[in-house]
């Protein structure tokens, strides 16, 4: 049977309606209308932050809810003349005090490590700004009054990305660590726009195509370790979440100091590894020789070495095509085995024993 054959007869609309029982494919083919939508939510923000008494910036979120965090700090990397942490525990670092701006990232606002970490930042008088569908960091901003910003309710985290980015964009604008246009962000998203209107084509697009490849074997992601970290990491949360499967990842330059050693002795993972390299245009020049050399170290103990591009012109719109395209892999992945990609069962069943705790 031909690929285009056995394409045809495995994924349509039949298919997906009978799988997809969340709507995660509608949700994922809305991102370009959520990020139209939270660009006029944002486009008049206001904050009381005084930024002359930043010296440091501290993140905290949890899965879909910090992956915006951690694609900021990334994007403004050469821009923001401040440290830009993020993190993903109950716990803050010692240095956050009345100088440090702390942006809690909680989409349904009850998430229990960053209220944990929200309140300690309170008490060591920092600068907050939330960003949040509502719930108790909501009501925390009222009580406390410090700045929020609303976004809209209702969906998975992993799938209101655009309203998890986009405020926090707006929020390193309006302080000065951005040194951009709101152009930027209407060719993004022109530019995801266009990618929904390829990767729904169920007859022949990249996303599905790289699917196949990626379908009964360990995925491993590999990338440059500034702007492209938060992406390879979107990458492995959107497959292991969606696809319901595991994926492995690792970043460049520092891989080859360690993990590249471990490929000599895999024999027993012969013919299940499949490496993904993503690339971009603006990556460190040595970290690209280092690509190939890697490409050419792993190629014959993986099953297939796929590098992938970015496409855009600006830093956000390639930033963002290779995000996109990760969301839609991960769809096919899950349609290719049946899977419904919205449910998430074991993070439910965690929550509830912690929850008796």
């Amino acid at each position: 049977m031909k690929t285009g054959e056995f394409i045809k007869m495995k994924i349509n609309e039949e298919l997906i309606n009978k799988v997809d029982s969340g709507n995660m494919w509608g949700l994922i083919s809305n991102f370009p209308n959520h990020w139209k939508e939270v660009m006029k939510l944002t486009e008049d923000i206001d904050l009381k932050v005084d930024s002359s008494k930043i010296k440091n910036i501290c993140f905290a979120g949890m899965g879909g809810s910090a992956i915006g965090a951690d694609l900021i700090r990334a994007y403004s990397l050469q821009s923001c003349r401040h440290p830009v942490q993020v993190i993903r525990h109950y716990e803050i670092p010692n240095y956050v005090d009345e100088h440090t701006l702390f942006i809690a990232c909680s989409f349904s606002g009850n998430t229990e490590e960053t209220l944990t970490a929200l309140s300690s930042a309170l008490k060591k008088g920092a600068q907050i700004v939330g960003v949040t569908s509502g719930g108790e960091l909501k009501k925390q901003a009222i009580e406390h009054e410090f700045d929020y910003i609303q976004i809209p309710g209702g969906m998975p985290p992993r799938a209101a990305l655009a309203y998890s980015f986009v405020p926090l964009f707006r929020i390193f604008q309006f302080l000065g660590f951005l040194n951009e246009s709101d152009k930027v962000l209407i060719d993004t998203y022109e530019l995801l726009k266009d990618g929904v209107s390829n990767y729904k084509d169920l007859d022949d697009n990249d996303a599905l195509a790289l699917a196949q490849e990626l379908n009964e074997s360990l995925p491993i992601i590999y990338s440059d370790a500034l702007m492209m970290e938060p992406v390879n990491l979107r990458w492995r949360g959107q497959i292991e979440e969606n696809s319901k499967m595991l994926v492995y990842g690792n970043l460049i330059p520092e891989m080859n100091h360690n993990e590249i050693v471990g490929w000599e002795h895999i024999a027993h993972l012969s013919g299940r590894l499949t490496v993904v390299m993503l690339k971009d245009k603006e990556d460190n020049n040595r970290v690209k020789k280092r690509m190939e050399i890697v490409k050419d170290l792993v190629m014959d103990q993986a099953l297939s070495v796929i590098e992938i591009t970015t496409i855009g012109e600006s830093r956000l719109e390639r930033l963002f095509s290779l995000v996109q395209l990760a969301d839609w892999v991960s769809m096919y992945l899950a349609l290719l085995n049946q899977i419904d990609p919205t449910p998430i069962a074991k993070i439910d069943i965690l929550k509830s024993k912690l929850s008796e705790i």
